[in-house]
């Protein structure tokens, strides 16, 4: 795609750089931090990041990229004192502020996904600054959760991908999971992949000794502690199942302890029934430590109004006990009381995505010639 800006056009697609339709020689490396920064020009990068990206193998300082950034301003008549295009904040990373039309490459769309993930950070700038603004309360020690809510092709995938990279660069730990329907995913999906993420995240640190059991076995997806969660289990009392979500809670606490964490689950529409009920058990230790949850899910599966149910516990089974929760497997209904319960927490704060524009939607509507602006992109962002 083409990025065009002031008098310069910047061809991601061919590596070039045109001032007035001239070509200007530009290293490689330069041209990967310009790509960098324009396609999240929504939001500000954190210099972690940027040196994550832009130097994967090699250890470097922040020296090499401020270097970079003074030879990209130079060659497009920026300075630091002037920040017309790239703007700094101070220690933290850097932003660019000039308007950008956006437009496909001619004979052909074959970057047209680039072209859709540039546009929608863009329109969802507004989101990307609350979630800014939460990362700053974590800093100080003071998460609270959010459920980011729209509806399919809003763009809550790759937001979430963004927020992540968000955290990684203010030296956050982060971990992430995806519940799913498929019938062969084992119960806790999106809580095996958190476990996991966050175990291998931190190499040097052990698990805890009383909690190392279920959780060895939970990473390791073994079959005899997966037949505890099953919904065809009815031998385990609630309390095994219990022993092994709370494992999980504190677990992940402890770890925010050394470092704070944002945990990131994707698709609570199509959660089992203990997914959620490990994420509201969560909910109720993030006062304990800076640990910030973040849910994702379609709008059609909550209901307005409150909670059919004020537990996540629902009925209990045949033979199990009246006070513990459930095993997986709830109804619809059942599943949509669980996700009010979740929405209607009083510290939780619902992220509410506006429909995007078609032409981020679907990418087949691009052809030669199209051109979104900045202005255009952001009068489709969300009004929330």
């Amino acid at each position: 795609m083409r990025y065009a800006f002031e008098n310069f056009e910047f061809n991601l697609a061919k590596d070039t750089l045109r001032r007035d339709g001239v070509a200007l020689p530009v290293r490689p490396k330069v041209l990967a931090l310009l790509a960098d920064l324009i396609q999240r020009r929504g939001r500000l990068v954190y210099k972690k990041e940027l040196i994550e990206r832009l130097w994967p193998d090699v250890a470097v300082g922040v020296t090499s990229l401020s270097s970079l950034v003074a030879e990209i301003r130079a060659l497009l008549g920026d300075s630091g004192q002037r920040q017309a295009l790239i703007r700094t904040e101070s220690g933290r990373g850097y932003q660019f502020v000039a308007p950008v039309r956006v437009r496909p490459n001619l004979g052909g769309n074959s970057q047209a996904q680039g072209i859709v993930d540039s546009l929608l950070i863009d329109a969802r700038s507004g989101e990307l600054r609350r979630f800014e603004d939460a990362l700053t309360e974590l800093s100080r020690g003071r998460p609270h959760p959010m459920l980011v809510c729209g509806e399919g092709g809003s763009g809550k995938h790759p937001l979430m991908g963004e927020f992540i990279a968000m955290a990684g660069g203010r030296g956050f730990l982060t971990a992430s999971g995806r519940c799913s329907i498929a019938p062969e995913g084992p119960p806790l999906r999106p809580w095996i992949e958190v476990l996991r993420s966050v175990a291998g995240g931190n190499p040097g640190q052990r698990l805890p000794a009383l909690l190392e059991p279920d959780l060895l076995r939970l990473i390791q997806c073994d079959p005899v502690c997966l037949s505890w969660l099953s919904p065809l289990d009815h031998q385990h009392s609630p309390q095994v199942r219990f022993r092994i979500m709370d494992s999980v809670c504190r677990y992940l606490t402890a770890t925010a302890r050394q470092n704070p964490i944002v945990v990131v689950v994707e698709n609570l529409h199509q959660a089992d029934a203990g997914s959620l009920l490990l994420f509201n058990q969560l909910l109720d230790f993030l006062g304990e430590a800076p640990l910030m949850l973040v849910g994702t899910l379609r709008p059609p599966a909550l209901r307005t109004g409150p909670p059919v149910s004020p537990s996540l516990s629902g009925p209990s089974p045949a033979g199990s006990s009246p006070s513990g929760p459930s095993p997986p497997g709830p109804s619809d209904s059942s599943k949509s009381a669980r996700l009010n319960s979740i929405q209607n927490r009083r510290e939780m704060e619902c992220v509410r995505l506006a429909p995007l524009g078609r032409e981020i939607i679907d990418r087949r509507e691009w052809h030669p010639g199209a051109a979104v602006s900045l202005t255009q992109a952001r009068s489709i962002a969300s009004p929330y």
